[in-house]
């Protein structure tokens, strides 16, 4: 069971969203295909595999820079409206990881508090909005709470997981605000988002490496 995590634990992590989103890539195309591009499932794969290849070229320990220089990689790869916002949440839980080799659940804590913020200010968005925040929202704050409450890492991830799984199930609920979905209007009603769906894989990624 991992408690701290270096380089080598974030290369394993990357590893398993990677895997995670291989098996939940034709779900994310029909789900993004119902209201929006289609190419969703396409995006997360071919985004975290660049990610992955890259922090493998990196010479760098720092997990600061690791996530600044995993950020642009992501945005360069695919540069759509889903991959900028999972750029903005490399690059903006950087400032927590800054100057660290090792991080401890706590940082992660503050790192993803720091891409709740980015991905708020970025997308104009708020929870609520049924975007990918209704995953990651959640998974931020049970996050936290399981932190405070002195819980491992691992039970803090799976608990992370399951908070995001909630908040994609009251996506269903929710009419969208944004992006393409945003036209149909009432006719959003009763599906679940994609982009919180999406979120709600790489926690999953994150929660299994971390087990």
């Amino acid at each position: 069971m991992v408690d701290i995590v270096r380089k080598e634990e974030l290369t394993q992590i990357l590893d398993s969203i990677v895997a995670v989103m291989e098996g939940a890539k034709e779900e994310l195309i029909e789900l993004d295909g119902a209201m929006g591009d289609g190419d969703l499932g396409l995006t997360m794969v071919n985004g975290f595999t660049a990610v992955a290849e890259e922090i493998r070229a990196l010479d760098e320990t720092d997990m600061g820079k690791i996530m600044m220089k995993l950020g642009m990689k992501m945005n360069a790869t695919v540069p759509s409206t889903m991959g900028t916002l999972i750029s903005v949440c490399f690059i903006k839980a950087a400032p927590a990881a800054k100057g660290k080799t090792e991080l401890t659940l706590q940082d992660m804590v503050k790192m993803g508090q720091g891409a709740v913020a980015g991905v708020m200010e970025r997308g104009k968005s708020k929870p609520g909005d049924k975007t990918m925040l209704d995953a990651l929202h959640p998974a931020v704050e049970a996050l936290g709470a399981a932190a405070a409450s002195g819980d491992t890492l691992s039970d803090a991830w799976q608990k992370a997981y399951e908070a995001a799984k909630d908040g994609v199930e009251k996506t269903k609920t929710m009419q969208s605000v944004h992006g393409r979905a945003a036209y149909y209007q009432e006719k959003s009603v009763g599906r679940q988002d994609p982009g919180a769906t999406a979120m709600m894989y790489i926690v999953s990624g994150i929660a299994k490496a971390v087990r």
